[in-house]
């Protein structure tokens, strides 16, 4: 067994992964390059869900010529324009983002085609709308408004003209409001990314004979005895990949996404929990809640539609039973259902409150249906019976003295122990802190390894546990000790990554879903 991961081969690859959903893309024949801004999309299994604060949002940079990743950068705001120097090898790229309140923060990036190094040019941050050289000196750049007081601010901003002899030897925050301050002109913020799709499309077409999809964070990875390969990620219910490497057939989503998947002990059909598209119902918008539907394996029909209106989350266990977790805060009425291995399903069960924090509970390889449940004594491990009836393991947290909020995370049953990960909820200016915990049958903890980020996935093999982390790093754990045996940083081409879903197949090796829509087939 290597001490590391071993990348075999990788499955959803394509030209422009590394910046996710595209927003803007510009290619410079003199330059030979393509830059293009994207966003990945957080980690979490929803928005809101705790991460560790890594950047979603990429700027890449390519060769034209085979269209290689040359550099990639994090972005703290979407990109909204790029201009390349006239001369130089240097791109000015304007970010930034209208918050919804009254400010629009964003910055000027100055950046090195060659070395892949960025200045931020402005002292403080500004939304840059749009970018143009107007010589080898002179930049001319819309920005937006400095706050929004009028209510007016998406409809106009300010022109500044600035310039200098020598870009390349411009310091950081070296652009101040007073250079900033130009005449007010309509402007609005960038609109979609029709334009940079065209371009990415075009481009992949042209140098690699390849079709350019945008695909982001694979959420769901499940391997099938024949050696098919399942996953679930943003704008696909569910996918089936042949052993081959080709795509079997796809279950799109368009706006929505598959979250879990919960594979029939036949496996001739998966459970998928999908988190629908927002929606608009006259002027407002409508949220529909996550739902679950079979799937078949054989094509991906929709065997049982999503019928119900509450939100609810599923939940599977090693015999075939599902639990339909009614995920409502507070429900008026019953609403979590049982279905048996038959797909016969029960009268709705009143679990009581659910708590959105501990939407990441997600236990694999379990005897049991485990669920997290709120009580007057604080959030427990619980397990739900075939029968109705609910059985409190012990409390999430173990340390009564804590005093502070633990939320939950994903985790995996081994034969004497369960292993699952946490996260503190912070509160005030407390930095979050996760961690994983091996838990004996009466909850007292035999190990705790403190992580540096927030634990996405999570699987086990023999005495080994593998975990993935928000930053992009993969930990391999002694199951018994807890101690790392490896720990080791997600990169493909070159470029990093971070992994979202993760499963060990029976033949010992590791599927990873990733943040940017791939999935890594891996020895460990």
């Amino acid at each position: 067994m290597p001490d590391s991961l071993i990348v075999d081969r990788v499955l959803g690859d394509r030209p422009f992964a590394e910046i996710g959903f595209p927003s803007v893309a510009a290619v410079s024949e003199l330059r030979g390059v393509v830059v293009a801004g994207g966003r990945v999309g957080p980690p979490g299994w929803q928005p809101g869900t705790l991460t560790s604060g890594r950047s979603t949002r990429h700027i890449g940079v390519y060769d034209l010529d085979g269209l290689r990743c040359r550099s990639l950068i994090p972005s703290r705001w979407p990109v909204n324009t790029i201009a390349f120097h006239p001369v130089l090898p240097l791109a000015a790229i304007g970010t930034g983002s209208y918050d919804g309140g009254f400010f629009y923060e964003g910055e000027l990036l100055l950046l090195d085609l060659l070395s892949g190094e960025t200045v931020s040019a402005f002292a403080p941050a500004r939304e840059v709308r749009s970018a143009r050289w107007l010589n080898e000196r002179r930049l001319d750049l819309v920005l937006a408004a400095t706050d929004d007081e009028s209510g007016k601010g998406d409809t106009w901003g300010f022109a500044a003209s600035i310039a200098r002899d020598d870009w390349t030897a411009l310091p950081a925050k070296a652009i101040g409001p007073a250079e900033l301050a130009g005449e007010r002109v309509p402007s609005v913020p960038p609109g979609a990314s029709e334009a940079a799709l065209r371009t990415l499309e075009s481009l992949s077409a042209a140098c690699r004979n390849m079709t350019f999809t945008p695909r982001r964070q694979v959420r769901a990875v499940e391997p099938l005895r024949d050696g098919r390969v399942l996953a679930a990620l943003d704008g696909v219910r569910l996918e089936s990949w042949l052993p081959s490497g080709l795509r079997e057939w796809v279950a799109p989503v368009p706006g929505g996404g598959g979250r879990r998947i919960v594979v029939t002990p036949d496996q001739q059909a998966a459970w998928v929990e999908i988190q629908w598209a927002p929606g608009w119902d006259g002027p407002r918008v409508r949220y529909r809640p996550n739902g679950v539907e079979l799937l078949s394996l054989q094509n991906g029909e929709v065997l049982r539609p999503a019928g119900s209106k509450t939100p609810v989350a599923v939940t599977g266990r090693q015999d075939g039973w599902v639990m339909l977790l009614d995920t409502r805060h507070a429900p008026t009425e019953a609403g979590t259902t049982l279905v048996s291995p038959d797909q016969q399903e029960s009268a709705p069960l009143d679990l009581g409150q659910y708590e959105f924090a501990n939407t990441t509970f997600v236990v694999r390889r379990s005897p049991e249906l485990l669920f997290l449940q709120p009580t007057p004594q604080g959030v427990w491990i619980a397990a739900l019976d075939p029968s109705g009836m609910v059985r409190p393991l012990f409390p999430l947290d173990w340390d009564a003295g804590r005093g502070i909020r633990i939320s939950g995370g994903p985790g995996v049953r081994l034969p004497d122990a369960l292993v699952h990960a946490g996260t503190v909820v912070p509160s005030g200016h407390r930095r979050i802190e996760a961690f994983v915990v091996r838990r004996r049958a009466d909850g007292e903890p035999e190990w705790v390894f403190e992580c540096e980020a927030v634990v996405t996935a999570m699987d086990a093999a023999e005495d080994t546990v593998l975990v993935a982390l928000d930053s992009g790093e993969v930990v391999a754990l002694g199951a018994a000790d807890g101690r790392p045996r490896w720990r080791q940083s997600l990169t493909f081409h070159g470029m990093p990554t971070s992994g979202t879903s993760l499963a060990i197949p029976e033949d010992g090796r590791v599927l990873i879903g990733t943040a940017d829509g791939r999935i890594l087939d891996a020895q460990y």
